[in-house]
């Protein structure tokens, strides 16, 4: 746990600010922010984390590159109506021991996630509040040891969504839902069962590839003048996913829940308008 803290705590996190920030504003800004979670050990478990931890965060708006939602924009390609940006996603770690449905078995180490995501705002309303959105994300997994310092390639996941988001004033809400899809190699890091960990109540199990379920995730933002909160609600659902039928899965639905707070604590003097780091 004092490892997983130490990672979390020297991580940079950036948020997304852009589309509810007045007319003119910083280049970029450090903030210093607390985050809360209630995440299951894996999408089918019974057992849940709640992790706490501090973390720094850095704000960039540039006129070709920005950092938000889990994307880096301005990479690859940037217009009015497509980008094609970072996509990047994640999972803590679970202990066994925290966990009975793998009680005996290998420790789920953190996973990383990595790659192109291809998004397209095919409407919006006429005072560009309301924007309805496809994105196309396709990564490779990656997990991390830190005891042992190697990282190992888990296969890959493709999770097309559809999204809308709105926006008024330091008001931001955001809606995404779509199915989610995976090769073995992914499916079989979280519910395969090797024969040398098979019980009477656990059989031998290898995961397929293919269907991983559905998702829906909320997000809620209210950005004051140096404060900032959001709020994150996941729900994921299970049923007829290719592992359904994993000794490792305990249930067909999960529930997510954040909450993120933080506070600016330095900012550039230089300051960008809309028509120099204007929203894509």
């Amino acid at each position: 746990m004092k490892r997983l803290f130490k990672q979390l705590f020297t991580s940079v996190i950036f948020i997304n600010t852009s589309c509810v920030l007045a007319e003119h504003h910083p280049l970029w800004e450090v903030h210093a922010g607390l985050v809360g979670m209630q995440l299951p050990h894996y999408r089918g478990s019974n057992s849940y984390s709640t992790p706490i931890y501090p973390f720094p965060a850095l704000i960039y708006r540039g006129e070709h590159l920005k950092a938000s939602d889990g994307k880096i924009q301005g990479l690859l390609y940037t217009s009015e109506i497509v980008n094609l940006d970072v996509s990047l996603a994640g999972s803590l770690p679970a202990s066994p021991d925290d966990n009975s449905a793998r009680t005996g078995m290998p420790r789920l180490d953190t996973t990383f996630e990595i790659g192109p995501s291809l998004i397209t705002h095919f409407w919006k309303s006429e005072d560009k509040n309301t924007r309805l959105s496809l994105e196309l994300p396709i990564r490779t997994a990656f997990s991390i040891n830190i005891n042992s310092s190697t990282i190992r390639n888990r296969g890959w996941t493709f999770a097309p969504s559809i999204g809308i988001k709105h926006h008024l004033n330091n008001w931001k809400g955001e809606v995404l839902f779509g199915p989610i899809f995976a090769d073995r190699r992914y499916h079989g890091y979280f519910y395969d069962v090797p024969a040398q960990y098979e019980t009477s109540v656990r059989p031998t199990y290898n995961a397929k590839s293919g269907y991983s379920g559905n998702r829906i995730t909320l997000s809620i933002d209210k950005h004051f003048k140096k404060l900032s909160v959001i709020g994150l609600v996941r729900y994921d659902v299970l049923s007829n996913s290719v592992f359904m039928d994993s000794p490792l899965i305990e249930r067909s639905n999960n529930l997510s829940i954040g909450l993120v707070i933080m506070w600016q604590v330095k900012k550039s003097k230089r300051s960008i308008g809309h028509a120099e780091g204007k929203q894509p």
